[in-house]
């Protein structure tokens, strides 16, 4: 899917439509088919539109398809595909801003996780060509895109980080399940409002290292090191009993 065809769907999904309007209506768009001659189809050349573009019901959104966003002279790049060169640190601000706006429904902190995501180019650092996250020019940037961030394209962030959330979420099971009785030491996070930093304390001066070497790790390797530990202990205290 293309960047535009990308933004015209959410914006199509903004209008809040029955399915079968959407995909007409993305039919239309998509196919560029004027409503003179959309008047003229059928009820089942209209079908076999919708039912080729049915895969917008199911799209997967873990590729950054907008890679960036402009807003006068500037572009803000967003993180790679499945938000492979986010730190735990990063991580663990937008989680906190995607609950909170779970929470509470406020838009505003849809535009923090923009502001934390999409940051101006800076000196590379590996595979990450952003500025370095920092909290003050991450305020800035949210009051910016506030005012001048597209709602289509906030959307099109918001669908992007939440397919990309489930399949870190798909990917680490051992982690992301129900925590139980007997989890010990290495809790779970759960489903409600948490905070990832108790967990980056945890494992802080062990194999990453110090707090901030540890903060600084990328989100896949904590995940995978946490889950290994998990399985770890676990391992331990079946032997036990």
């Amino acid at each position: 899917m293309s960047r535009r065809q990308y933004l015209l769907w959410c914006g199509i999904l903004r209008m809040e439509l029955h399915i079968d309007e959407a995909l007409d209506l993305a039919s239309k768009v998509f196919y560029k088919i004027s409503d003179k001659w959309w008047s003229r189809l059928n009820a089942a050349h209209r079908y076999e539109l919708r039912e080729r573009l049915d895969f917008l019901l199911r799209i997967d959104a873990t590729t950054n398809i907008l890679e960036y966003v402009r807003i006068g002279f500037c572009k803000y790049y967003g993180p790679n595909n499945k938000l492979s060169n986010l730190t735990i640190a990063e991580y663990r601000q937008t989680e906190l801003y995607y609950d909170m706006y779970l929470h509470t429904g406020q838009t505003r902190f849809l535009h923090l996780l923009a502001a934390t995501l999409f940051r101006p180019k800076g000196k590379r650092r590996g595979d990450d060509i952003r500025l370095p996250l920092d909290d003050y020019t991450v305020g800035k940037r949210a009051k910016l895109f506030r005012w001048v961030l597209h709602p289509v394209k906030l959307l099109a962030i918001k669908l992007f980080y939440e397919s990309c959330r489930n399949y870190v979420r798909k990917s680490f099971p051992t982690i992301y399940k129900s925590a139980g009785p007997n989890d010990g030491p290495f809790t779970r996070p759960t489903s409600g409002l948490q905070d990832l930093e108790d967990h980056i304390l945890a494992f802080s001066g062990d194999k990453f290292g110090s707090f901030d070497n540890t903060r600084n790790t990328n989100l896949y390797l904590f995940l995978k090191h946490m889950s290994e530990r998990i399985d770890e202990y676990e391992r331990a205290m079946a032997a036990r009993q």
